[in-house]
């Protein structure tokens, strides 16, 4: 996916809750790309509830970002859930997730 439009994206958060029994293989794709072990912390947690994982990214843009998220397909969340009241926009996406990461974002603070 060309995310070269999420350029103008601003106060860029990744984040994983996964279950543990899928941890492994996340953690081997994530050091595979990155060449970065995944610790638990900010930005990655197991979560024993979960079916299987939950790829997020928090962010704040303008609205030409949003529109471009839209016209690619991804689901945007905007004013009931911020991201501890700084972050106005969230996506559960794995695979706009996972195009973040081959494009240089990290787990965490971006």
């Amino acid at each position: 996916m060309d995310i070269s439009f999420f350029s103008g994206a601003f106060d860029v958060l990744l984040e994983v809750e996964i279950n543990k029994s899928g941890a492994s293989r996340f953690e081997s794709e994530y050091r595979e790309i990155t060449g970065i072990m995944p610790t638990i912390g900010i930005g990655y947690q197991h979560q024993n509830n979960k079916w299987g994982g939950e790829f997020r990214v928090y962010f704040n843009a303008n609205l030409d970002v949003i529109d471009e998220l839209s016209d690619n397909g991804v689901h945007v969340e905007s004013g009931d859930r911020p991201y501890r009241s700084s972050r106005t926009y969230r996506i559960n996406n794995r695979e706009f997730f996972w195009s973040l990461v081959n494009s240089g974002y990290r787990l965490g603070e971006n």
